[in-house]
């Protein structure tokens, strides 16, 4: 799966306050199965109002496996702060 997906994803914390991101894009059934299967429920959470998931930055990995190329965005990023 590629990126083209993605419209958007900010780095953030959860309701918790846990370090993660938010991400948005598309109904998806399988971008939504997928990441139900591969980031444990507790690294994870789902904001219905705002129709975003919020993924642990401990799960990186699996974010970039079913959106490909966000590590390359997050390394990016990071080098502009």
């Amino acid at each position: 799966m590629n990126n083209n997906n993605l419209r958007t994803w900010v780095r953030g914390g959860s309701s918790k306050g846990k370090a993660g991101y938010w991400l948005a894009f598309d109904y998806n059934t399988d971008i939504i199965q997928r990441i139900k299967e591969t980031v444990p429920s507790y690294l994870r959470e789902w904001n219905a109002e705002k129709k975003e998931w919020w993924i642990s930055e401990l799960c990186e990995k699996q974010i970039n496996d079913i959106f490909g190329g966000f590590l390359e965005a997050v390394i990016a990023q990071r080098r502009l702060f």
